[in-house]
């Protein structure tokens, strides 16, 4: 049987964690605000997926797939508050603030992990990745982009 594997990093749309901040105070909590990270749309994610499927091509490959360019929490509040049309204000959480939070819902060693990679990603959790373009033939969405299309979630 064929396989190809697709292999997103992190979601434009775990931004939804912030929705009701947004909501409720036109503002949102984050560590690391100025570290960025490639954050993928997931329309991207289920076009490439449909594509596999449909297209001969495929079979055999990996496609690590990101979005254009590295985007940080900072950005995407302010991506956030020009799809309101209002300003969204960015709070920087410690490092240990932010631990305390995810520790609400989810295991320590996975919030550990997290933070790890959203304070001090590697080379290639940094890296932009040409296979969204390379399979769909045109580049990846913008977090912007995603934003636009969502804004609804977080008026």
């Amino acid at each position: 049987m064929d396989w190809t594997i697709l292999r997103p990093g992190g979601f434009n749309s775990n931004t939804y964690a912030w929705a009701e901040s947004v909501r409720t105070r036109r503002a949102v909590a984050a560590p690391f605000g100025d570290v960025g990270l490639p954050t993928i749309d997931p329309a991207d994610i289920a076009e490439v997926a449909a594509a596999a499927l449909r297209e001969d091509g495929h079979a055999g490959q990996v496609y690590e797939l990101t979005g254009p360019a590295l985007v940080t929490p900072r950005q995407q509040a302010e991506a956030i508050g020009d799809a309101l049309g209002e300003s969204v204000g960015f709070i920087e959480q410690t490092r240990d603030e932010a631990l305390a939070q995810m520790l609400g819902f989810m295991p320590e060693p996975v919030a550990e992990t997290t933070l790890a990679i959203l304070g001090e990603p590697t080379p290639g959790e940094r890296r932009v990745s040409p296979d969204v373009e390379r399979v769909l033939g045109r580049a990846p969405r913008t977090f912007a982009d995603w934003a636009r299309r969502n804004v609804a979630a977080f008026r």
